[in-house]
């Protein structure tokens, strides 16, 4: 068990904070945006950057705010959870080494409650609890930095943005009611007067998101104030933005969520334990991954009846790998043999490389970016075949997060417990509107 000492919270003071991105929080009014236009261009995005352009400005960040060596300041938080070092806002951390983030533990009693959820989870026995396990991240137990003058209270969890090349990220709150039992009636009605567009129509609203654009080859971040203004229509807008869909909805990513959100779904529509209220679910992937997929779909064969040739990455490797005729001809053509190189000891030679060794050197062909590609490719083919295998190559996640307004049935209810109907409200409508997305794959 945890023996964390948690300090009393500072006086509020009114006063002028940056955010934990390190940008002054505006409190100008944004003008009303066109009709016809985007509704996620309508807002001003918290970042947007290109994707290559994107470097780690951490070690600035850690200097400034004295960050103690080892961690830095968690690029891809999306929303909530933040502490204040004089009139620094700072969000979570990551730790450099072990592939951990924390967060900060918050008030006394939301960070009592969230850490007594983690640990009897650790050692439950009670088989109508043990599935939630699969549904959450690492708990890794809990942690007290001095960061500047202060010490503070962080709950370390497995970072699972770590070892993803262009993390997609979406913080998607579950449930029509968003305040807990012991809330007071002011923020109660703080709460009440939040999202109302989308948690009153659709049971879950979105603080915020990030997305590596493929179209565009940009980074995108959207805040809370773009989550204000969803709807039960636009919110619709909001999930194909996370998932690329201008570029193609790729049907692999669609199911590696919905299989974690159905799984999610069947266990809350029967534990009558907990009442989660103001918890999420965070969505994950790898817009790289993504990307690759989407490439090799473009170029998938077709048969002469137009229909799509369906094959395992393996025959693919393998037909790649095939002589081909009228490739070496053309390959003799150039002054090359074909007879040669086997007499040479050399392995088969792909029909691509075939047809790039008769090229000349023009200004017509790019060969930079057609070389980028064939290793592209290449990884991803490897990936296909080993990733089956190697839990390193995950590119998707789903998890529940988020666990200091979370109640025990036996604590606020005197009668029979019951499901979490908030919950489940919020889930049931999440995973009709991906199942809606999937109906759309090509």
């Amino acid at each position: 068990m945890s023996h964390l000492k948690l300090p009393p919270l500072p006086p509020y003071q009114k006063q002028q904070r940056k955010s934990y991105a390190g940008f002054v929080r505006s409190t100008s009014v944004q003008s009303t945006p066109s009709p016809t236009s985007n509704f996620a261009t309508s807002f001003q995005l918290i970042v947007t950057a290109p994707t290559s352009s994107l470097t780690n400005t951490n070690t600035k960040m850690s200097n400034d705010q004295k960050i103690p060596v080892g961690f830095v300041t968690m690029d891809h938080q999306v929303a909530g959870h933040t502490f204040h070092v004089g009139t620094e806002e700072i969000g979570m951390l990551k730790s450099v080494d072990d592939g951990s983030v924390l967060k900060p533990a918050g008030s006394p009693m939301c960070a009592a409650r969230e850490i007594k959820f983690y640990e009897q989870l650790l050692t439950t026995t009670d088989k109508d609890i043990l599935p939630l396990r699969d549904f959450i991240a690492e708990y890794r137990g809990t942690q007290t930095l001095a960061v500047g003058s202060k010490a503070v209270n962080f709950i370390k969890l497995r970072d699972l943005t770590h070892g993803i090349s262009e993390p997609c990220v979406i913080d998607i709150k579950m449930g029509r009611r968003t305040w807990d039992p012991l809330a007071t009636e002011q923020k109660r009605e703080a709460e009440e007067n939040k999202y109302v567009g989308c948690k009153n129509t659709v049971g879950f609203c979105i603080p915020g998101l990030q997305t590596h654009h493929i179209a565009s080859g940009t980074y995108k971040k959207f805040g809370k104030e773009y989550g204000k203004k969803l709807n039960q229509n636009t919110v619709k807008e909001a999930l194909r933005l996370f998932l690329n869909a201008d570029s193609g909805l790729c049907r692999q990513l669609i199911m590696q969520i919905l299989t974690n959100l159905w799984a999610i779904q069947k266990w809350i529509r029967t534990q009558k334990v907990y009442q989660f209220y103001s918890s999420s679910i965070l969505i994950i992937y790898d817009a790289r991954k993504l990307r690759q997929i989407l490439e090799a779909k473009v170029r998938t064969p077709t048969t002469p009846d137009g229909e799509i040739r369906s094959e395992s990455p393996l025959n693919s490797l393998q037909n790649q790998l095939k002589p081909n005729r009228s490739s070496s001809n053309s390959l003799r053509g150039s002054g090359e043999s074909l007879n040669t190189l086997e007499a040479s000891g050399s392995p088969t030679v792909p029909k691509t490389v075939y047809r790039k060794i008769q090229r000349s050197h023009s200004s017509m062909n790019n060969y930079e970016q057609e070389m980028q590609k064939m290793k592209d490719n290449y990884t991803l083919m490897l990936d296909n075949l080993v990733g089956v295998y190697d839990s390193n190559k995950e590119w998707v996640h789903v998890k529940m997060i988020d666990f200091a307004h979370t109640f025990n049935n036996n604590e606020i209810s005197d009668g029979q417990p019951t499901v979490d109907k908030n919950y489940l409200d919020g889930i049931e409508h999440l995973v009709e509107m991906f199942e809606e997305l999937l109906k759309q794959c090509d």
